[in-house]
């Protein structure tokens, strides 16, 4: 390699370590009872939380109750069991946000990848876990009134989303807000056979696998899922009203 472009590389490498090095946990994580991990259902004990490289905080609630994040079939040969010291962690955090559809599914998943990077995880086996729930794991977007568009201007093209999103549903955000979107699909033959394939790629990266090569072998692998076709806000010609009854 010419040593311009060493350089160069190294800079990079060091600009995106120590974008990592700057995401770091708040809090202690505190779970309750004592040895609850041995029953598979704990509850905090106090607020924990996440700040990513970004400086956008997660936070998890005191009280929150968690199985340790179910860990499911794919991740158990790279894992362990549930409440594993190295996974946890970036666990909660993560399924808090996607229960709740509070961020984005892609920057909800992406801060899973940085908190296991934080817990101590290889990059190369965070780099496989982020490939992971990138493909396999709950998608959502937030519908806004759309209207038909043809070319140019400032409109906004609308979705038929009854029929764009095989296996999807709609649910309601806490502010009231419609999000059109579909749960994880880790139980099927397809998230399996999917992941196989790309495995070996993944592997072969080893420790210098980064993030944005597993988005990029994620889109690849997801180049005709709607979630990754639409951005977070899709424009539907939909109406729905919502009454709160007393």
């Amino acid at each position: 390699m010419p040593r311009t472009a060493a350089i160069l590389a190294g800079i990079v490498f060091a600009t995106l370590s120590s974008n990592v090095a700057r995401a770091d946990f708040t809090g202690t994580l505190i779970l309750l009872p004592p040895g609850c991990e041995n029953t598979g259902f704990c509850k905090l004990g106090d607020n924990f939380g996440f700040v990513d490289s970004g400086n956008t905080g997660w936070e998890a609630a005191k009280g929150l109750l968690t199985d340790g994040a179910s860990i499911p079939p794919w991740a158990q040969p790279l894992v362990g069991a549930p409440f594993e010291k190295s996974f946890i962690k970036a666990a909660i955090i993560h399924d808090h946000y996607c229960d709740r559809h509070v961020r984005p599914w892609r920057q909800t998943h992406k801060v899973f990848h940085e908190a296991l990077l934080k817990s101590g995880v290889t990059p190369g086996k965070a780099g496989i876990m982020y490939f992971a729930v990138m493909i396999g794991g709950p998608k959502w977007a937030k519908l806004i009134k759309g209207k038909p568009c043809s070319v140019g201007g400032d409109c906004i093209n609308q979705v038929d989303v009854t029929s764009a999103v095989p296996g999807g549903g709609l649910t309601i955000g806490s502010e009231g807000e419609v999000f059109v979107s579909r749960p994880d699909t880790y139980a099927s033959a397809w998230f399996a056979n999917t992941l196989a394939a790309n495995l070996p790629d993944l592997k072969l990266k080893g420790d210098a696998l980064t993030a944005e090569e597993v988005e990029a072998m994620a889109a690849k692998a997801m180049v005709d899922d709607f979630y990754f076709k639409h951005e977070d806000t899709i424009g539907t010609e939909m109406s729905i009203d919502l009454k709160i009854e007393p």
